[in-house]
């Protein structure tokens, strides 16, 4: 098993049953102290709970990734709690689909915002603390959407293909300073967000989606938060500036609702 005790870690997006959740939790298990962020506080308090009754540690902040302000609250309050920060997950990310004609410049700008600006935020106010740390890491959750667009994803994949070339300038940096920086690219992962996108009734496209997965079956968020543990471990203390995908072995074009 691998072995992060003594580590603290700063996890966003952390609100919801879904990846940034499954995330708190492994490193936790895992010997992480963890700040949970996320701006839904009802959300975030659940995820603290969870990790606290568990027999872990975790306290939860609220926090728009988005703010330069609520940044600089979270980071003090990490070092005020902890002491030191060695782990940055920026799994905080939005989504906006559509065909090009039907979007406007604005649903652009929201995801450059939340998926670009946000990890850049957040890697400028947690840096000096990684550079500390003599062994940083930075993850960014990026997309299998980057490396291979699909129908409606006209904005959403570029977006975090942004994020992964910032992820890259990310490794160069921090390589003299021991800070490690990966871009996470989860492919096909079931949690509430595809629900929310597709909808229910799970039946219309959960198996014949599937089959479009070389393993033949959808992601589960612990898929990508045991590989997260991995990636800041020491075991990967010589992966840097790549884009590591968790998808299955890879997945075709993804059919219409």
């Amino acid at each position: 098993m691998v072995n992060l005790l003594g580590k603290v870690g700063i996890i966003t997006g952390t609100t919801a049953d879904s990846i940034g959740r499954a995330c708190a939790l492994a490193m936790a298990k895992a010997g992480v102290k963890v700040v949970v962020t996320g701006r839904n506080e009802t959300g975030g308090k659940i995820t603290e709970k969870i990790i606290n009754d568990a027999g872990y540690s975790a306290i939860y902040i609220k926090h728009d990734v988005t703010s330069e302000k609520d940044w600089e609250n979270v980071v003090n309050k990490c070092i005020e709690k902890y002491g030191r920060l060695d782990i940055l997950l920026n799994n905080s990310g939005e989504s906006r689909g559509g065909a090009i004609e039907k979007l406007n410049l604005s649903d652009l700008h929201f995801l450059l915002k939340v998926n670009v600006e946000g990890p850049f935020l957040g890697a400028k106010y947690c840096w000096k603390h990684l550079c500390n740390s003599k062994s940083g890491v930075i993850l960014n959750m990026s997309s299998l959407t980057s490396q291979q667009p699909g129908p409606g994803g006209t904005i959403y994949g570029p977006s975090k293909a942004a994020q992964n070339s910032l992820t890259k300038v990310m490794a160069l940096e921090g390589a003299k300073h021991g800070i490690r920086a990966i871009s996470v690219l989860p492919g096909l992962t079931f949690t509430d967000g595809v629900l929310d996108s597709l909808g229910n009734d799970t039946s219309k496209y959960k198996e014949p989606m599937a089959k479009r997965i070389w393993m033949g079956e959808w992601g589960k968020s612990e898929h990508i938060a045991d590989t997260c543990v991995f990636l800041a471990s020491k075991e990967a203390n010589y992966i840097t500036g790549v884009e590591f995908n968790i998808d299955g072995g890879g997945v075709g074009q993804i059919p219409k609702r």
